[in-house]
């Protein structure tokens, strides 16, 4: 036959009852004590390791050299790598920001603050040409400047220069 497993507090609260002392009493309520500032001290410790995790979660973004290019549109995660979609135009020049096919002849121009999708193909989003990379992304009409080509288009994917003087990749956590 299995025996109950002992409890220390209630054996004390009995022996205190039988006896009628007070300090054994005392010593059952200090264990009681003692028992409750331990489970709300681990509450506390597992409620902030929860909130470390979370903040350990957030998405990094992809980072650019000592020239300001960014050699790479994928960031590594938890899980691998995994693509970067969301870019910011930044460039200062009120013209906007020269946006060119495959061939290098500007197709359209876009707006300073236009946010922009990275397209990717079988490999990354960011390509070399000539030692200097660029990023091959998606605009729609609202993101552009001005128009060269193709008048009557309503999206572009055209190459703009990979660097931080142009573009700022946007972290998706702060939007």
């Amino acid at each position: 036959m299995r025996q109950k497993p002992v409890d220390l507090v209630s054996i004390l609260s009995t022996y205190s009852t039988l006896v009628g002392g007070q300090c054994y009493s005392g010593l059952a309520d200090g264990i009681r004590i003692a028992a409750v500032t331990r489970w709300l001290l681990v509450s506390l410790l597992w409620t902030f390791s929860v909130a470390t995790m979370a903040q350990a979660q957030m998405a990094d973004v992809p980072k650019f050299d000592v020239n300001g290019d960014f050699l790479s549109a994928r960031v590594l995660g938890n899980r691998g790598y995994y693509p970067h979609w969301q870019w910011l135009v930044v460039e200062p020049d009120a013209a906007g920001l020269n946006c060119r096919d495959v061939n290098g002849a500007v197709v359209v121009t876009l707006a300073y603050g236009a946010v922009v999708d990275s397209v990717f193909g079988d490999g990354d989003a960011i390509e070399l040409v000539d030692g200097q990379p660029w990023l091959k992304v998606s605009a729609n009409v609202m993101d552009l400047r001005r128009r060269v080509v193709d008048e009557h288009a309503i999206a572009y994917s055209c190459y703009v220069r990979a660097n931080n003087r142009y573009i700022a990749p946007v972290n998706p956590d702060t939007q």
